[in-house]
């Protein structure tokens, strides 16, 4: 009973979990963005050689209204962009970035304006079939010279080409610099918004992880050496909603410095502050809007075209994508030397200030003395003034006004709600000791001006809060923190929430109804994927608060939460594990190694059932060996175990000696998302999984295998069944025909139709053994085995081997799409990863097919062999989890031993 509950459990926390992550998020807040003009999509005509090279691709310019009547011939003068989209993805998807920039420069009436072009990609599955990723990079690099030569008799014309791409268009564009004939002079500038530069969000095969390695190493060396320096990136995330590509993956960190690159999620960047899915985010207004913002500000109004100048451009992407002070506009100016304007002075000696006007008549500035003595040593004001420059720190000259000041608006920085005009500023005083006091200059306004102030001491106003393990007895256990009296502003230390499975709630509950616009913000140090929670009326706020990227090994600092509250009210702060976030965490950081658990229970099934056919004992069916032989601590421990000893210094030198990758585990922990308990989890998930989808396929077998009995098939014992079986050169032939299919069309195709065939021997061996059961004088003798025990030996056997065919099948489905969405074009894939293990598979037919299990009853070599089968089940968990595409090498290591013990009979 136990091992029928266990599954049904824990497939219940995996869908659990699933379900989290396909609904547990904000609602979707993106507004959209409307044209005014029908939309054109101009195709842009490409020279013979390149359309005859790429027959699935093509190029287009965005164009609309007037501009598209004035663009026909294709005589261009503005700034180029090209869109590239990603995973199965439009050229179409440019218009809002396309749109907005058009109506952008004609409303500003700006000296130079945009010419947004889009190559389609056939909508291909890039995400999913590496194989045609080198082919579209050299595409678009053919579009970019396109582009510029279509600029020759342009009076200033562009020597680079902004990049935009959208999912795998990202890396494609910075794939392009691998290129041996791409000159890095044309592009000096690209935007990529959801992803996944890290690694692919599924290594399916060898080509995608390749391309990712051969890239972000180019890139890495490229910017250490200085061959890149001119680049400049800006790489955006789609937060929680974007259950594709997790935020994480987005991340440049150690690809590219901080000096080229900035990297954010949309739920920290000012003026977007919401969460986007994978298709919202190239539509969201707010981040259409911040994107667009940021490619006016980076253009040289001398040249009409991008800035050469690098600092200046990652200023610009900081701006708007980091840090706004909340100024209308962009200026390379931070601190400088400045005196409020106005003649109206006001000194206030209070701790707690607050303002609140319906409008103010007149220019006034207020004075707030800095007491060197009291240990107050940060001023905070919070505030919903419009003017750009609006907090100072000034030295008094007498009569209440300032000889000398610092201009230190360009410190502080918009906060949410969208549109509220909220910024917040923290002056640590301790760095300006020569100055006396804080001006906030408030500015005539016909509009409410609200303003609160403090100054407090940084280490009384702060805190360590120490949360419970998620896997610990103290997960119901509620965490109070009670903020102190009169507090504008309290920081709370979060230690413990360090891995990416942890996930908490907090809960800000007050004891009074006016709680506008109090906040709670959760800051993580190594990305920007910060989150927040506005309370806009009376009642508590919830903030979820759980990671989206790993925390790295040599990252010290914790996670904030930081609170802006009513000084007037009395707060505390609530924290609990929430455990149906932890399962959903865990399904997207770690769901991806489901499948190498899973090859490594089918394998330690089918390793157990050769053993126990070896000893002489019936072979047992595949749940009744999973049941007997699949156990966690046959796994987990030797996972850990090496990944333990790989750890040192010593054993890890003599380990990459031998050229050898190393195992997933270390990938993991490079990217901080690996813990000790995850094996062990995951392979209770897997096993789960393993169970339903075997019973899934095996009720297909027993159905058609019904169907065939109701036929009247006549039943057969094994002798009859091996005497009536296909010829040896027969099956022979039969595998040279998956060969043929193989290399001429495709690997996946081959592998289809080994699966159907193999499909069909498994129900007719089903059929088989259902009729010999019905035959009242078939009897099965332990001592003395019958046909029925050889025909249930055999069906329970290929059984087994027909799963592991599912499952390279699945693996290797995007080729089958690829191919057949392509056969108008071509009738071979240009590149298979399927290929040689097809054709692997197709030698191994042979043997396999007529295997059946009386042969390998009572033979002591195939004991001793299985064993080789149950090393290649314990090496598929340890380099699989993350790269997938290595689980038919593993497989078809087991199907070759199997082979060879039937050889030997």
């Amino acid at each position: 009973m136990a091992f029928s509950v266990m599954p049904i459990l824990m497939l219940g926390l995996v869908l659990v979990g699933l379900f989290d992550i396909l609904s547990n998020y904000e609602s979707n807040k993106c507004e959209m963005t409307y044209m005014y003009e029908y939309p054109e999509y101009l195709p842009v005509p490409l020279s013979e050689n390149v359309t005859k090279s790429f027959p699935r691709y093509n190029l287009y310019l965005y164009a609309e209204g007037r501009y598209a009547r004035q663009s026909t011939n294709f005589k261009l003068t503005g700034v180029p962009v090209l869109f590239i989209p990603g995973n199965a993805g439009s050229h179409k998807q440019v218009r809002s970035l396309g749109s907005v920039a058009l109506k952008k420069a004609q409303h500003l009436r700006t000296p130079f304006h945009f010419n947004y072009f889009a190559v389609d990609l056939n909508e291909e599955l890039t995400g999913m079939f590496g194989a045609i990723l080198s082919e579209q990079t050299e595409f678009v690099h053919r579009c970019i010279m396109k582009i510029l030569s279509m600029y020759r008799k342009a009076e200033a014309p562009p020597k680079s080409v902004i990049l935009v791409g959208h999912s795998v268009g990202g890396i494609i564009a910075r794939g392009l610099f691998t290129l041996p004939d791409f000159d890095p002079s044309m592009v000096n500038t690209i935007i990529t918004q959801a992803t996944p530069h890290q690694s692919p969000v599924v290594n399916a095969d060898q080509y995608m992880a390749d391309f990712y390695n051969t890239v972000n190493q180019f890139w890495q060396d490229g910017m250490s050496s200085g061959r890149l320096s001119h680049v400049t990136i800006a790489s955006t995330g789609g937060a929680h909603r974007d259950y594709l590509v997790r935020a994480g993956l987005t991340s440049l960190k150690g690809i590219i410095p901080e000096t080229n690159a900035v990297s954010a999620v949309t739920s920290a960047i000012p003026k977007v502050w919401l969460s986007t899915d994978h298709l919202a985010i190239v539509w969201c207004k707010q981040l259409v809007l911040a994107t667009k913002r940021a490619l006016f500000d980076i253009i040289d109004p001398k040249t009409r075209q991008v800035t050469t100048d690098v600092k200046h451009r990652m200023q610009v992407f900081r701006h708007h994508f980091l840090h706004h002070p909340g100024s209308k506009s962009f200026s390379l100016t931070s601190v400088q030397s400045a005196i409020p304007p106005g003649d109206k002075w006001v000194e206030l000696t209070d701790e707690i200030w607050e303002l609140t006007e319906p409008r103010n008549k007149d220019v006034t500035n207020y004075m707030f003395p800095i007491d060197k003595e009291s240990g107050r040593d940060t001023f905070v004001a919070a505030t919903n003034i419009v003017e750009d420059s609006w907090v100072y720190l000034c030295q008094e000259e007498g009569g209440q006004r300032c000889k000398e000041g610092l201009d230190m608006s360009s410190r502080s920085q918009l906060s949410p709600p969208l549109y509220s005009g909220h910024k917040v500023v923290h002056l640590h005083l301790a760095s300006y000791r020569s100055f006396s006091h804080v001006v906030v200059s408030v500015p005539k306004s016909s509009k409410p001006v609200k303003l609160q102030t403090q100054f407090y001491n940084g280490t009384e106003k702060a805190q360590e809060l120490e949360v419970p393990h998620v896997m610990s007895f103290t997960i119901q256990k509620v965490i109070e923190v009670e903020v102190p009296n009169n507090t504008m502003f309290y920081n709370i230390s979060v230690v413990g929430l360090q891995e990416v499975y942890h996930a908490f709630t907090a809960n800000l509950i007050s004891d009074c109804e006016d709680n506008d616009m109090t906040k709670m913000h959760m800051h993580i140090p190594w990305l920007k994927e910060d989150v927040y929670s506005v309370s806009q009326a009376s009642g508590d706020g919830k903030l979820s608060m759980r990671l989206q990227s790993g925390k790295l090994v040599d990252e010290s600092t914790n996670p904030e939460l930081r609170l802006y509250l009513n000084p007037k009210c009395n707060y505390k702060v609530q924290v609990w594990v929430n455990f149906v976030e932890v399962l959903g965490q865990l399904i997207r950081f770690h769901g991806i190694v489901l499948p190498a658990f899973a090859v490594t229970i089918i394998l330690m099934v089918l390793s157990y059932q050769i053993r126990t056919l070896g000893r002489g004992q019936p072979c047992p069916s595949f749940s009744e060996a999973q049941a007997a032989f699949c156990k966690p601590y046959r796994v987990a421990p030797l996972v850990n175990l090496f990944s333990l000893l790989i750890s040192y210094q010593g054993a890890r030198l003599m380990y990459l000696s031998l050229n050898i990758p190393l195992p997933d585990s270390e990938v993991m922990k490079a990217r901080g998302t690996w813990f000790n308990a995850m094996p062990i989890l995951f392979y209770f998930f897997a096993s789960a999984i393993c169970t339903m989808v075997s019973a899934a396929l095996f009720g297909g077998v027993t159905m058609i295998g019904h169907c065939m009995v109701w036929f009247g098939k006549k039943p057969a014992d094994p002798e009859e069944m091996a005497r009536k079986a296909p010829h040896p050169a027969a099956l022979f032939v039969i595998s040279g025909a998956f060969l043929a299919v193989a290399s001429q069309f495709s690997g996946a195709l081959a592998f289809a139709l080994v699966l159907a065939l193999y499909f069909g021997k498994t129900c007719r061996l089903y059929a088989n053994t259902i009729t010999l059961k019905n035959c009242l004088n078939l009897q099965n003798d332990k001592k003395k085995p019958g046909p029925l025990a050889d025909a249930e030996d055999t069906f329970h056997l290929q059984y087994t081997i027909l799963y592991l065919i599912w499952f390279m099948s699945m693996l290797y489905m995007p080729s089958v799409v690829f191919w057949g969405k392509n056969l108008n074009f071509e009738y071979r894939l240009p590149a298979d990863p399927a290929l040689y293990t097809a054709a692997a598979m197709s030698a191994c037919f042979a043997f396999l097919y007529p295997l059946q299990g009386c042969n390998l009853r009572k033979r002591r070599s195939v004991v001793w062999l299985s064993w080789f089968v149950y090393i290649s089940a314990i090496l598929a968990c340890m380099f699989c989890m993350v790269a997938l595409y290595r689980t038919p090498y593993f497989i078809l290591g087991a199907f070759v031993v199997v082979a060879f013990c039937h050889r030997m009979v």
